[in-house]
């Protein structure tokens, strides 16, 4: 007989509504961790293509959480022809300084001259970018 009032207890719960379900909160150990602040910047003033082969100056400045990064620049012409690539790694090269790059008048169109890069921060096996970017005119020579 105590089988049968068990089997009849157990039917019965088994009847009764249940509680409604709460959302849950969220675990703010749970939560995936925020995307990195990364961002970068170049700036290459203006100025006179001068004879022979000369070295120009770009500004960069990299802001990155820490060292374990790389900064792919590239500038092209204004027919779009590259004429400089350079890549900075971060914890060996600096965060900001200035690049200096070399560009040969007889080899040179004077003209708009555009900047492209992009930053890769590695957390990990995570990577975070950021585009870069800016224009910069070299005029002929004065006669």
């Amino acid at each position: 007989m105590p089988s049968l009032l068990v089997t009849a207890a157990l039917t019965a719960s088994a009847l009764l509504p249940l509680p409604p379900l709460l959302p849950a909160t969220p675990d703010p150990a749970a939560q995936p961790p925020a995307q990195a602040s990364v961002s970068a910047a170049v700036d290459a003033p203006d100025g006179r293509l001068r004879r022979g082969c000369r070295d120009y100056a770009l500004t960069y400045a990299v802001t990155v959480p820490d060292g374990d990064w790389s900064l792919d620049l590239s500038t092209r012409d204004r027919r779009g022809k590259g004429v400089s690539a350079q890549s900075l790694l971060g914890p060996n090269d600096a965060e900001s300084g200035v690049l200096p790059f070399r560009l040969c008048r007889r080899a040179t169109v004077p003209g708009l001259f555009t900047v492209t890069g992009v930053l890769t921060w590695y957390d990990g096996d995570q990577q975070t970018t950021a585009s870069v970017g800016d224009t910069f005119r070299l005029r002929r020579p004065r006669r």
